[in-house]
């Protein structure tokens, strides 16, 4: 014990009950508060009833920041030195989810039959519930095993060397169908579609009247997508070069339709097409602009955060396609966690990113300096990335801003388009093809737990077919490394 302590008349002992006492006081306090976000959460197993405001999070969050913060400074004060982690938070997080993996195994049939007969039709439904529930925890496991966002710059560096893509997607495609990892066969697809079309996909983001639509429009030298100050955009509207002015509509259940580009607001936005009830699954605009290139295609895509909820799951679903992703952020609104998401999600998906502060005319330059500086350190801070940053406006003499955007960056990269699909491509491959080896690893060190006597035993053959598999994917993986040394 410190001279230091003596002097505050605290022995060992009143050290060690003060550490106690404030470490259950820490226990409390967050239960007290995951007890107030989980009442919110859609769990068919809440303990209570959701009767909290935001405020009322927020100002308990705030004062459980505060509390702790205090028993901090007590204990410093006091020399009594604070609790050592005993592991990682990601770690501790994987270990549940592994033996969430485990517990699906539980619903198997040949498990369930020990409670009673099972029909094949109830069988084949337990299989899907299976597969549904462990897909979605296995996407959550290899999100978790990518590690945090530090090395995206450079995964997105070495994901770019995968070579032989057709090759590798062949062997990915049999390993799916071979092993019924249902879950990667949508990423599969999406692919198999860019590289017939072989289009650099340039998408823009941002949360509801954040100015997209606007910013296209301008950049484009149009005024056919549709603006307005409430959720417009109702699912992502593809824009590339063509001849003449038109629009191509498809449906989920119906013919296609060319129409005017007069009529596009009433299948491209939410007022005149609300939660997408025309089912149309895709948009297409060809403009004859001198912006736009072969081979570069615009994609409008719904404002996120909004009331209009399928817009934003559309967005969502979007981002894996795009090859450089424009992210928008309202000056006036400031930088959201949103944003940050969809940046974090760019470079996850193997795309490049951009980082426009939109409506850039309502602040003065110094203020401009001090938004584009705040939005670079949280990026740098949060994600561990460094995309370009740029504020712009589209507004009178300001719209100088968005002219000195597009000619001295965005310009040059899309002259490069053809390259940089490529490398695009190959980064989306290989970020498919590390998810796979994630979920042939996980298949085969669950195997022992899922393994309940001679009639759950999996055959020689489907075992060495799924080493097989890893195998050939961890080859790949080696080449891609192996190249990237030398």
């Amino acid at each position: 014990m410190s001279d230091e302590t003596e002097a505050h008349g605290f022995g060992e002992h009143h050290q060690r009950h003060v550490r106690t006492t404030f470490q259950y006081i820490d226990k409390l306090l967050s239960e007290a508060e995951h007890t107030m976000a989980d009442a919110g959460s859609p769990s068919p197993f809440r303990m209570h009833s959701d009767d909290t405001t935001p405020i009322q999070r927020k100002v308990t969050h705030d004062y459980i920041l505060r509390i702790r913060e205090a028993m901090r400074r007590v204990m410093e004060e006091l020399n009594i030195p604070p609790s050592e982690p005993h592991s990682g938070a990601v770690w501790a997080a994987a270990i549940n989810l592994m033996f969430c993996s485990i517990s699906l195994n539980e619903l198997t049939p040949e498990r369930m039959r020990a409670y009673g007969p099972l029909s094949s039709e109830a069988a084949d439904r337990l299989d899907g519930i299976r597969a549904e529930l462990d897909g979605l925890v296995a996407k959550l496991r290899t999100f978790l095993g990518k590690g945090a966002g530090g090395d995206l710059q450079q995964r997105l560096q070495q994901l770019g060397k995968t070579g032989d893509e057709i090759r590798l997607l062949s062997e990915i495609e049999r390993i799916i169908a071979a092993h019924g990892l249902v879950e990667f066969r949508g990423t599969l697809s999406m692919l198999l579609d860019r590289m017939e079309s072989a289009a650099f996909e340039v998408g823009v983001f941002g949360r509801v009247s954040s100015g997209k639509s606007s910013l296209l429009n301008y950049i484009l030298q149009t005024d056919v997508l549709p603006i307005g100050v409430t959720p417009v955009t109702a699912i992502p509207t593809r824009i590339s070069h063509g001849p003449m002015a038109e629009a191509g509509i498809e449906f989920a259940e119906a013919q296609p339709e060319i129409i005017p580009l007069l009529e596009l607001s009433e299948f491209a936005t939410e007022q005149k097409n609300p939660g997408n009830k025309k089912h149309v699954t895709r948009i297409f605009v060809k403009l004859p602009s001198e912006r736009l290139r072969e081979g570069v295609t615009f994609v409008d895509t719904p404002g996120l955060g909004s009331l209009a909820v399928a817009g934003a799951e559309e967005t969502i679903a979007y981002l894996p396609r795009c090859d450089l992703g424009i992210v928008l952020i309202d000056a006036s609104a400031g930088l959201a966690q949103d944003d940050l998401i969809v940046v974090q999600a760019l470079y996850q998906a193997g795309a490049s990113a951009m980082v426009l502060i939109s409506k850039a005319d309502l602040f003065s330059p110094a203020d401009r300096e001090q938004m584009i500086a705040y939005v670079k350190a949280n990026l740098r801070s949060q994600l561990h990335v460094e995309p370009a940053v740029h504020a712009v406006s589209i507004v009178g003499a300001n719209a100088a801003l968005c002219d000195r955007w597009f000619e001295s960056e965005l310009r040059p990269f899309l002259a490069q388009h053809h390259e940089l699909a490529i490398a695009s491509q190959k980064r989306k491959i290989g970020s498919l093809r590390e998810a796979i080896v994630g979920a042939l690893e996980r298949t085969l060190q669950a195997a022992p737990e899922a393994i309940s006597g001679d009639s759950a035993i999996l055959s020689n053959e489907a075992t060495e077919a799924l080493r097989n598999g890893d195998r050939i994917l961890e080859r790949a993986q080696g080449e891609c490394y192996a190249a990237g040394n030398h």
